[in-house]
This record gives structure tokens, C-alpha cells and sequence, in this order.
């Protein structure tokens, strides 16, 4: 029996969505071992999302067969009246991939960053990603961090289309110091050899510069990359292999280019805190939230032409490129820029008109190639 009208029927409309969705995937089934400091990390990286997001992005928190008494932690710790906006409980572990998956086909935001809930968080990384997407609008995934070893993996669409455009570049803009830290974080000091501190592989438009490569740890992807993914579930728990398939070989095999900021604008914290963790924190509480300066939004998906060439053609190509990279390298200084004032995007110090030093190779090559004949 139903007794009078339901109210949600004279209401006129429901308020829009905005540009930015954020899903984050907890995983603590206990609180015992390698969980033993999980709370206290999941509170960093939380207070720092919040703070760096508040009115700027909506955000989805999956807690994934976690312990009952981490949830209520959770809530007794964070207020959940006013943030975050989704909750979704899991209550048995669905795994990294399918359950941030399932979060973001049912979401309607243009940009989704997906990211693991070890990560703290800095001020104007929000903003620093969306530039990138504006900038450039064949990009579909944004690493908030730079990865200068991951700069061949699953970027084929991105080293032909920059290059293509003669946009593609060796040059100095990474500080060490972010790249020490991450290699830290995940306890492997050698993670990146001298190739990858001396000069990272960039993209360069205007005043806007973006590394080649992205990790997968914090990720931001357009909305048109979930169409892309297996529709069938990964069915795994945390895969390195369910991780390149789904995140990193789709934006790729649509054409999208994958690129990071050159600048470290989250850090990665493990599963033990340190001082310096909270000291960010606290310093972030005490700014507070920060102002954007610019309008938001992104352009539409823009795919180039080499972005349609077959996968299986793109990567024998980008094989090449590499190949031929190497050589121009033994043989060209790369372009250094003064990162004492630790500015993410540095002025240009090649000439106006001037072409890459793989632009040229390639041109040198193509040229002993006609002698030959």
C-alpha cells in the first residue's frame, strides 16, 4: 500500500556532474604484519586527497573486503558528512583492477584518476594533471609523477605522434630528488640508472612540457579510455599483468598518448609512515585549500593520424626510434635545464624552428638510405 506521492517527483533536476573523478581502492584485511601501519597511511594519503581536491574533484572510496574494524576507523577518523561523495563497500576482495574498474564505468566524469591508497598527495597536482590534458589533447593518461624508465613501455602512439610533430625531445627536467624518493619509497635505491637521471624523453608545445611514459600506481584517464578495456573481468587480486592490460596497453592500442608531469606531485608512502609524511600533511592543513587560477575543463579526445597506425606496426616503428635514439645519444649532449628553483617546466633553449635530435637522425638516416640507392 502506498500512502501519498513520493517528493523525489516534484523535484525539477539533480545537480551536474563536474570534470574530475577520483576512485580510490582500500585493501586491509587486518591490521597485523606488513598492515600493521596501514591505518596511519591510509590517513595520510586520505587527509591529503581531501585537501588537495576539496570542491575540485569528486571522490569514491572502495573499500575492498577490508576489516570491519578498519572501516569503522575510517569513519570515527575522517567525518564522512561532507566528504567523500561515494562510499562503496566490498565485502569480499574484488581485487585492484575490477573493482576501480566497475567504479569508473559508472561514473560520468571526463577524467578519472584512479590511484593506490598509499599515495600522499600535493598541493596543485590536481591542477598540474589537467593542464596536461589541455595542453594536449591526444593525451589520454596522465601520471602525476614522472617515470623516465617506463618511457617505452605501451607509448608507441606517443613517441610516433611527437615525433611526427617534431615534438619530441631529450632533455633534463626531472629533479633528482623526486626520483630518489620514489626509488626509496618502494625499497629499490637503483630503480633508475644514469640514463634516466641525466636527460628524460619529453614532449614540448608552446610553454607546455609532459615526460613520455606514465606509471600506474596514480593515474588520470579520459572517460573514452574505459571503452577500450577487456570487458571481462580481471578476476585477480593485485596483478602486475591485470595492471598492463588494463591500464597501461589501452590508451596506447586506442592511439591516446600516455605522458606524466615532469614534476613529483605525489609521493609514494609504502605501508610504514615517516616524519616527513606528516610534516607534508600538516604543512598542507595549515596552507589550506588552494585557489585554480584557470578555468577548468578539457578539450575533446584528439586522435592523430599515427595514432591509427595498426599496434603491432607502431611498435616495430617505436623499436626502431629506440634503436635510433640510442645512437643519436652516444653521440648528442642532451639538453640541461637549472633545476635549483625546482620549476617543473623549464623555457626552451633550443633555437626557435629547431628540430629534435631524433627528428634529425631520422632525416640523416633517410638520406644515406637515398645514396645507397
Amino acid at each position: 500500500m502506498r500512502i501519498g506521492a513520493n517528493p523525489a517527483k516534484t523535484q525539477t533536476g539533480l545537480e551536474g556532474y563536474g570534470l574530475h573523478r577520483i576512485i580510490v581502492p582500500v585493501y586491509i584485511p587486518r591490521l597485523d604484519g606488513y598492515f600493521q601501519h596501514a591505518l596511519d597511511v591510509l590517513s595520510l594519503c586520505l587527509e591529503s586527497l581531501r585537501v588537495t581536491t576539496s570542491k575540485k574533484a569528486a571522490v569514491t572510496i572502495v573499500f575492498n573486503g577490508c576489516a570491519p574494524a578498519v572501516i569503522e576507523e575510517m569513519e570515527r577518523r575522517l567525518g564522512w558528512p561532507d566528504w567523500p561523495d561515494q562510499i562503496t563497500l566490498n565485502r569480499y576482495n574484488r581485487g585492484k583492477i575490477d573493482s576501480v574498474v566497475s567504479a569508473a564505468r559508472g561514473s560520468f566524469e571526463p577524467l578519472i584518476t584512479i590511484t593506490d591508497c598509499d599515495m600522499l598527495f600535493r598541493d596543485g597536482w590536481i591542477e598540474a594533471v589537467e593542464e596536461i590534458f589541455q595542453n594536449f589533447p591526444e593525451c589520454g593518461y596522465v601520471c602525476p609523477f614522472p617515470s623516465p624508465a617506463g618511457a617505452w613501455h605501451c607509448t608507441s602512439a606517443t613517441m610516433i605522434g611527437a615525433l611526427a610533430r617534431a615534438e619530441l625531445s631529450y632533455e633534463k627536467v626531472v629533479d633528482d630528488r623526486d626520483l630518489d624518493r620514489f626509488a626509496q619509497s618502494i625499497g629499490r635505491p637503483d630503480l633508475f640508472k644514469p640514463e634516466h637521471r641525466d636527460a628524460q624523453w619529453i614532449v614540448r608545445r608552446k610553454n607546455s612540457v609532459a615526460c613520455v611514459g606514465a606509471g600506474h600506481y596514480a593515474c588520470t584517464i579520459r572517460r573514452e579510455v574505459l571503452a577500450g578495456m577487456p570487458a571481462e573481468p580481471s578476476l585477480a587480486a593485485l596483478d602486475g599483468h591485470a595492471d598492463l592490460r588494463w591500464l597501461d596497453l589501452t590508451p596506447d592500442r586506442l592511439g591516446f598518448w600516455r605522458l606524466s608531469t615532469p614534476q613529483a606531485w605525489v609521493n609514494h608512502m609504502g605501508n610504514v609512515p615517516e616524519a616527513w609524511m606528516r610534516e607534508e600533511l600538516a604543512g598542507l592543513i595549515e596552507k589550506g585549500v588552494s585557489e585554480t587560477s584557470w578555468e577548468r575543463g578539457v578539450p575533446a579526445a584528439q586522435r592523430r593520424w599515427t595514432g591509427t597506425i595498426p599496434t603491432a606496426v607502431r611498435g616495430k616503428i617505436t623499436r626502431l626510434i629506440q634503436i635510433m635514439g640510442a645512437r643519436a645519444l652516444s653521440r648528442l649532449k642532451p639538453n640541461t635545464h637549472n633545476l635549483s628553483a625546482y620549476n617543473p617546466l623549464p623555457p626552451r633553449i633550443d633555437r626557435p624552428g629547431d628540430r629534435s635530435a631524433l627528428s634529425s637522425l631520422l632525416d640523416e638516416r633517410q638520406s644515406e638510405g637515398k645514396e645507397k640507392m
